[in-house]
């Protein structure tokens, strides 16, 4: 990973007004932040949480945080300047490191450099130690961009004029502003608690621009609330609306630019839907409600050139005339194109998208589009089922809803497809008829993974996660235990490779972990580069993958963040979603940028 191309996050502010010190400790507000530090080895276990913070402490704490953050061979093109170059005897590594990052400049006097590592440190002098860390980072590649503009202060009269650039850009990080007077207070002294705050923040901040990640704050008035409901231990990351939950997707307009889609919880009569376009600076430049064409909605696809959603309703009393399923095409802006309509005799079904989760893909010449779903049929048995259509003008190809189809899965509790040039394949998760994860192309069909235990225990201690097409073969990622027995064991991250005309699936355990891991997703950036996303208890984690399922570098993580609730899409070689940012739970759109 290297290179962020920006970073936007929004932060807490940092007030001058702040509440009680907690006894025994540090003050509340602060707690984090010391946890934060401490975590990261930047702080001991009995770090002062009381009194002014020195010249010395806090630059060699900078110093520290863009060590732990960046690769020490970008840091090796930058050694600590020697012991004598501050005239006052400094020593400390990390001082010696600071100057050499730009952070401790010292003061000149007499033609020598004094540290005055022991002076109290002032709120300006803070100000412009963080910035030169941040853009040191920048001058290595990882740039963090503000979030807002400079800040202009009531007191900027007292601000020193080699701190006022400082001052207004540390505020446009959201990372120190001023009081609630305007005044940004110069020449105050930082205590310990507020300093570890701005610690924690820059290191934040550091340790995203690092990792490639960038995030913009979006003007958005939709209802993401229910959006962290999804993520880090949630299975049902991967199927937004199946089981009647609220339901969050992010759509490629096709001209470089997103749309959020937001959906009511599935299941009752009536609702809307809403869409929201948002531009390069994260304002939302149109927004559209459609109706809920039936009551529940299984999936949302967006094409190379027309968007698809899929909806349903129940046939409870088996009636063959009933309308069960609707997939409706839109253009790009959201405007209604048509829609195939079939019903419960045409699909011999009485609950559509029962227990799983149903996706879409198209064609790569954009002709074909197809639903891959499941059902609960008129015997009760629960199933797959496939509609093929044409995409323009848009009309029913064929429908395999038979009782027994030809790719016939039962009980599929996932379905996956992509198309390989025009041909569609699939990969199910069978607990029965087979009982694996199952992949069918051209009539045939490979295990991928067997899963133990009797055909038709719903148990399976699995959960396929995502389904790519690469250059050479097919790539299936999934999270399950060891498929040994006894189902205690705790679930880990499986890829699974099959070349087109393999017979032989090569399954590799992406993670090793002592604690399950349930959620994951497989986003393609090309036909040779894949990424593996899961989220741990640190954050979400991810591997570079090659078209042959092969790791690409060492494993990344990103501290602090939840699994996206929606499938990312790839623009420009980056892959982007929306979420809740976990500071201010407001919607924003990252974007991971990959090597």
């Amino acid at each position: 990973m290297k290179k962020a191309l920006s970073l936007l996050l929004c932060l807490a502010l940092l007030c001058a007004p702040l509440p009680a010190r907690a006894a025994g400790g540090a003050p509340s507000w602060a707690s984090d932040a010391y946890a934060d530090l401490q975590s990261h080895g930047l702080l001991p276990a009995q770090a002062q949480t009381a009194g002014e913070i020195t010249r010395g402490s806090f630059a060699g704490l900078l110093a520290d945080a863009v060590q732990a953050v960046l690769p020490a061979e970008a840091l090796a093109e930058h050694p600590p300047v020697d012991a004598g170059y501050f005239a006052d005897g400094v020593s400390d590594p990390s001082l010696l490191a600071a100057a050499a990052y730009g952070i401790l400049e010292g003061t000149l006097s007499g033609g020598a450099r004094y540290a005055d590592a022991d002076s109290p440190l002032t709120r300006e002098q803070a100000a412009k130690m963080v910035c030169s860390a941040l853009d040191f980072s920048g001058s290595l590649g990882y740039q963090a961009s503000p979030a807002g503009q400079a800040a202009q202060y009531a007191d900027a009269g007292s601000i020193s004029s080699w701190a006022a650039p400082y001052t207004g850009q540390v505020a446009a990080y959201s990372i120190m502003v001023g009081d609630q007077a305007g005044n940004f207070n110069p020449a105050a002294s930082l205590d310990w608690p507020s300093a570890v705050v701005i610690l924690s923040r820059t290191l934040g901040l550091l340790e995203q621009a690092a990792s490639g990640l960038s995030v913009l704050p979006l003007d958005s008035a939709l209802d993401w609330s229910g959006a962290d409901s999804f993520g880090r231990g949630d299975r049902s990351v991967s199927r937004p609306l199946t089981d009647y939950v609220k339901g969050y997707y992010i759509i490629d307009n096709g001209d470089g630019t997103v749309s959020g889609l937001s959906a009511p919880i599935s299941g009752q009569a009536g609702g809307q839907f809403s869409v929201e376009r948002y531009d390069a600076q994260g304002a939302v430049t149109s927004t559209k409600t459609l109706p809920m064409e039936l009551p529940i909605l299984g999936t949302v696809f967006s094409g190379a050139e027309y968007n698809y959603v899929a909806f349903g309703q129940m046939n409870s009393s088996g009636s063959d005339s009933q309308e069960v399923w609707r997939i409706v095409q839109y253009d790009k802006d959201w405007n209604r194109l048509g829609a195939v309509s079939l019903t419960g005799g045409d699909t011999y079904t009485t609950e559509p998208f029962r227990s799983a989760v149903p996706r879409m893909a198209e064609s790569a010449d954009g002709q074909t589009v197809t639903l891959y779903a499941a059902r609960t049929r008129y015997d009760g048995h629960q199933s797959n089922i496939t509609f093929v259509m044409n995409a323009q003008p848009f009309s029913l190809r064929t429908c395999m809803g038979e009782e027994f189809p030809s790719n016939h899965v039962s009980h599929s509790f996932g379905q996956f497809i992509q198309y390989d040039g025009s041909q569609m394949v699939t990969v199910d998760h069978g607990d029965a008829y087979p009982r694996s994860f199952v992949l069918q192309a051209g009539g045939s069909s490979i295990d991928l993974l067997d899963i133990y235990g009797e055909t038709g225990d719903n148990v399976t201690n699995a959960i396929g996660s995502g389904f790519e097409v690469s250059d050479s073969g097919y790539l299936f990622l999934g999270c399950s235990d060891p498929q040994q027995g006894g189902g205690t064991e705790p679930w880990n991250v499986f890829l699974a490779y099959t070349g087109r005309d393999s017979r032989s699936p090569q399954l590799t355990w992406l993670t090793d972990s002592s604690a399950t891991i349930n959620c994951a997703r497989l986003v393609k950036v090309d036909g040779d580069t894949f990424v593996a996303l899961w989220g741990q208890d640190d954050g979400v984690h991810l591997q570079v993958l090659d078209g042959q399922g092969d790791r690409v570098g060492a494993e990344q993580s990103l501290p602090g963040l939840t699994m996206p609730p929606t499938q990312p899409v790839v623009q420009d070689g980056s892959i982007r979603w929306i979420q809740l940012d976990g500071q201010t739970d407001s919607p924003c759109l990252y974007t991971l940028t990959i090597a």
